[in-house]
């Protein structure tokens, strides 16, 4: 087991540790100085001002706000310009505030719908119709450090607004957005844990060794690789913009090549105060029947027919094995004499499982202060007994206007999350054995039997607990009309512990140590900076540009220590009792990375359709070697709204026709800290069993005594370890038509990643073992669009539809040279790199090989079953078996044969999303989400009960699966490799508003049944078609199907 590693380098890591105070000081001396630079406002109104004359009196007024066909418009939002005040719509459209003068202004808004102004007048009771259009166009979309016109984008970037991602069962948000963003593939292959193991890629994978997850920014601040993603709170989601083409993410630099995606969160607004409250409860079950043997006697018999098969004595002929268990005889089976039988799922699985999600919060505010605070307690319950994750968050924000160019905005949380966690196949377990002994002790069986579900939930301890707290204050400053600067500090920190332990009864590990028990913690800190200035000017009419440049600075400490203690005297106290194990393990660490950087953005437009933008980043960074450490990364970007074109404008068809194209360079550096230093490290190993510590360099070199005697090797140095980077190309047009009935958004983009981070092999006289390097090429290329239809609008109907399509092609161009990457070259001289961990017999099943995309299947092929008679005694020639290619006459497989046997990369995802509102208040939703043309590596055929029916025997030697064989050695091979399309109801939701007409002190109510993955469609024999991106089933029980009782309510 390593521990601490002994870095002469690492004080390098933190070179720009000298400048941290300086920016810590700049950054809030310009807070604390900020109100200096502008005059206070003057709180005595002037007795001339008609809205502070003493001759008006607060008095209130009503009215309705109606679409242009006048059907009421529920959740409208109505403000008082330039005054403290506001309300929103109910259900009937109604709402009801105080003015104070005739000459003050209301402001009603809704999305969809053109802005109005309207001075309020001698009127008590208004009628306010809105038309369709403007707003979609003119909605903001939030773009790296600062934010534009849906209108005036050149990039590609797609947007989702919170309230559509927050009515299923899911914990996390990256779940929710599958099917809903173009160019963004999510991959939740256990959609029964809330806090993880979801997979998210924007446009493919563009690296081996590096991180491909994209780049997360919450309200402006890059959560950053410590930075924990299950403690964003769905509920407080404001919006999300996912930044995908080089012209959006080259502003992020070294971070931005595998996608950026924009987080804002809930803030404050000019109304009166209003409390919220949401709350849903979910019930779990299985979307399918578990595949379980139901029938005792058979599964006996076939087992008996694996054992002789094999040449083996075949179990259930009543009689102990080696290790003493009692295993009944078919004939003890078939009369009833053998008492038991039983149905491991009883103490395995819940029915159903149930999860609670309670959010309260308050916001409001008035011209110079908005607040909002937002309390969340999640407590979820897996399908497994065991499995649970409790989650509690707490946010706040105020926002304080010092004077009318100076903005102070604040925010803060907490958060906490634990979650225990049972073993995973707990209850594929032999039914012919019982769950107790005679003497009330747990039973426990050995060889394939192992383990006893009911002990190991009981007796056997896997927990963990994070908290994490973040702080940030903003300053906003309009120096002059068109000047802005933005001043942003943040601190972000979080801990985290870990339990186990495994008893004596527990066959993985617990009973080799007489118990195996352990506990870690970690803790980490972030602190970021950021200064921008911002100047946006126009002239001459047909000129309009802005200028943003500015910098940054984020340094990240982190912490772990890790013990595990193996051999318990005495179990009682379990992992409580580590000083008490005959062995202790311990392993600590530490590390620190900074990243300083430059930033600048142009925009330029012309006459109001051509449009330009230029971006620029440069990053310096710890983490690479001292010859190159700054790397700078360019974009530029044109687009040409044609619409604003007189030729266009006369076919008075088009509402929107924009052309955009864009290039840029993007970075990665998604690898551990100090990989560009040499390393020392050190390990155990026994002599004369008598156990050393070595500390050194250089690699295993024998085994003596009782274990392994290894010396640790250290990796070289590399002065020159530098940046991934990402050069994309990007082509897209957004055009809309039918009074924006109808909108396209589309994109082909080309992106070539080089100077891939790897690691080569190095020949043992130089002392190392390998040293990691930039080598290798990468290519994604593919189209996307998302389509959006009203297809109904008339009377009280409206019928709406969005199709999302995404395609992606993904190859290595190269990863090098053979002495370097460790290549397998086959008998044709193709030649292939191991890529992820193996499987079977075979070192590995992912392989990286030129011209193919990432994570290939690499195995044999198989051409059916072994017919005939038997040629020789081999027992892999022989009639029944599966008929390798490569096979050779004296039973052996020639490894030279392997060859690419499947891509798990899918052809295309595409969703699709149907939705019908109706003036009542009622809403209905079904979220369509599929995949197609991937490959999975089934594993599942194995063993499944249900599929046993169909192996080969002399009777049925056309059927599809090899004769029964309890010695049989599997290999990866082609046999496994099975269609893994699917189409899947991802949710389907029936919601109804409240009448708050009759309900006085309600604001806004909603009630809705959500029911998420009910049906999917697939031809796979796996559980779940949705596996991980490396294509392995490996799902140990079936998708869950949830259904949600919810409950929004505001007054």
């Amino acid at each position: 087991m390593k521990s601490r590693n002994q870095n002469p380098g690492a004080k390098k890591a933190s070179f720009f540790v000298k400048r941290r105070l300086g920016c810590f000081a700049t950054f809030f001396g310009c807070c604390l100085w900020a109100p200096a630079f502008s005059e206070m406002p003057n709180l005595t109104a002037p007795a001339d001002n008609p809205i502070f004359s003493s001759a008006d009196t607060v008095r209130p007024i009503k009215g309705t706000v109606l679409d242009d066909k006048g059907n009421p418009l529920a959740g409208a939002s109505i403000t008082i310009k330039n005054a403290d005040g506001g309300a929103s719509t109910d259900a009937d459209g109604k709402f009801q505030l105080s003015v104070s003068s005739d000459r003050q202004v209301l402001v009603i808004s809704f999305t969809g719908f053109q802005t109005r102004e309207l001075m309020v007048g001698k009127q008590t009771e208004l009628t306010i119709s809105l038309q369709p259009g403007g707003n979609e166009m003119d909605q903001v979309i939030v773009v790296g450090y600062g934010a534009v016109k849906k209108s005036d984008l050149t990039g590609s970037v797609a947007s989702v607004k919170g309230e559509k991602i927050t009515q299923s069962s899911s914990g996390s948000f990256e779940s929710l957005l599958q099917g809903r963003v173009s160019g963004l593939q999510v991959i939740n292959p256990n959609n029964d844990n809330p806090q993880g193991g979801t997979t998210v890629r924007v446009r493919g994978v563009s690296s081996i060794n590096g991180s491909n997850s994209p780049l997360v920014v919450i309200d402006g601040i890059p959560l950053g690789e410590a930075g924990n993603l299950n403690a964003v709170n769905p509920n407080i989601i404001a919006s999300i913009e996912v930044l995908k083409d080089a012209s959006a993410t080259a502003i992020y630099g070294s971070r931005g090549a595998n996608g950026v995606i924009m987080i804002t969160t809930k803030r404050g607004a000019n109304n009166r105060a209003n409390v919220w409250f949401n709350q849903k409860t979910s019930f779990g079950l299985f979307s399918k029947p578990l595949d379980l043997w139901k029938d005792a006697l058979r599964m006996a018999t076939l087992e008996d027919e694996a054992m002789e098969n094999a040449g083996l004595e075949p179990r259930y002929v009543g009689r102990r094995d080696a290790s003493g268990i009692y295993y009944p005889s078919r004939q003890e089976i078939r009369t009833g004499a053998w008492p038991y039988y039983t149905d491991w799922t009883k103490y395995v699985f819940r029915k159903p499982s149930v999860t609670y999600d309670y959010n309260v919060g308050v916001e409001g505010g008035n011209r110079t202060n908005h607040y909002y605070v937002s309390l969340g307690y999640m407590k979820g319950e897996g399908m497994q007994i065991g499995d649970d994750y409790t989650r509690i968050s707490l946010d706040l924000s105020y926002d304080h206007k010092v004077s009318d160019n100076l903005l102070v905005r604040t925010k803060a949380g907490l958060w906490k999350g634990k979650r225990n966690t049972n073993y995973g196949m707990n209850y594929a377990r032999n039914p012919l054995f019982p769950v107790y002994n005679g003497d009330g002790s747990y039973f426990k069986a050995y060889d394939q039997d192992y383990g006893n579900p009911l002990a190991m939930t009981n007796e056997r301890v896997n927990n963990a607990g994070n908290m994490d707290a973040y702080a940030t204050v903003q300053m906003d400053w309009d120096i002059v009309k068109g000047l802005q600067l933005i001043l942003r500090g943040n601190t972000r920190g979080g801990s985290g512990e870990s339990y186990f332990f495994n008893p004596p009864i527990h066959t993985l590990g617990g009973d080799l140590y007489n118990g195996e028990g352990g506990m870690g913690s970690s803790n980490w800190l972030n602190f970021t900076t950021d200064a921008y200035l911002t100047y946006t000017q126009r002239f001459a009419d047909k000129h309009q540009f802005s200028i943003m440049g500015g910098i940054n600075y984020e340094n990240t400490v982190s912490k772990g220590l890790n013990v595990v203690g193996q051999g318990f005297a005495n179990v009682i106290l379990k992992e409580e009792n580590l000083a008490g194990a005959d062995k202790q393990i311990i392993n600590n660490s530490r590390s620190e990375t900074t990243l300083a950087s430059g930033f600048s953005r142009l925009n330029y437009t012309f006459n109001d359709r051509y449009l330009f933008t230029f971006t620029a980043r440069a990053d310096g960074s710890s983490k690479f070697g001292t010859d190159n450490k700054w790397g700078f990364f360019p974009s530029g970007a044109v687009s040409w709204k044609m619409e604003e074109e007189d030729f266009i404008r006369d076919l008075n068809f088009f509402d929107q026709l924009k052309l955009r194209a864009s290039y840029g360079i993007s970075g990665n550096q998604g690898i551990s800290p100090y990989q560009s230093f040499s390393q020392f490290g050190q390990d155990y190993y026994y002599l004369n069993d008598k156990e050393y510590i070595i500390y050194g360099v250089g690699r295993e070199v024998g085994r003596e005594g009782i274990g392994n005697r290894y010396v640790t090797w250290g990796g070289m140095a590399n002065n020159n370890l530098r940046w991934e980077k990402t050069a994309q190309l990007d082509i897209g047009i957004d055009l809309a038509f039918l009074d924006n009935r109808i909108a396209l958004t589309a994109d082909y983009y080309h992106k070539r990643t080089t100077d891939l981070l790897r690691q080569q092999f190095l020949n043992p006289s130089t002392g190392f073992d390998r040293v990691w390097t930039n080598d290798g090429k990468v290519e994604n290329k593919g189209f996307e669009f998302s389509l959006d239809a009203r297809i109904i609008d008339k009377g009280k109907w409206q019928f709406n539809a969005g199709v999302i399509f995404n395609m992606n092609r993904n190859k290595v161009l190269d990863i090098g040279s053979q002495e370097s990457s460790g290549y397998i070259t086959d008998a044709s001289g193709n030649r292939y790199e191991p890529y992820g961990g193996g499987i079977f017999n075979d070192a590995y099943l992912n392989v990286l090989a030129i011209g193919q995309p990432i994570n290939s299947f690499y195995g044999y092929r198989v051409d059916g079953i072994v017919q005939g008679k038997p040629q020789n005694t081999y027992k892999m020639n022989q009639p029944g078996e599966l008929n390798y290619i490569g096979l050779k006459d004296d039973g052996t497989l020639d490894p030279n044969a392997r060859t690419i046997i499947g891509d798990p990369n899918p052809d295309f995802t595409a969703s699709l999303n149907l939705q019908l509102t109706h003036t009542s208040g009622f809403d209905f939703n079904v979220l369509f989400y599929g995949m197609y043309g991937n490959d999975i590596f089934a594993t599942r055929k194995l063993d499944a009960p249900g599929l046993q029916e169909g192996r080969w025997t002399a009777e049925q030697p056309n059927n599809e699966r090899p004769r029964l064989r309890a010695d049989r050695q599997y290999f990866a091979s082609s046999w496994f490799v099975e269609d893994g399309s699917f189409l899947r109801i991802q949710h389907i939701t029936l919601g109804y508003r409240l009448p708050t007409s009759s309900i006085k002190f309600l604001d806004q109510g909603r009630v809705y049944l959500n029911v998420s993955n009910p049906v999917t469609w697939t031809r796979t024999h796996e559980f779940d078609p949705e596996v991980g991106e490396n294509g392995r089933g490996a799902a140990a029980y079936p998708r869950i199907t949830s259904i949600t009782a919810g409950l929004e309510i505001k007054f």
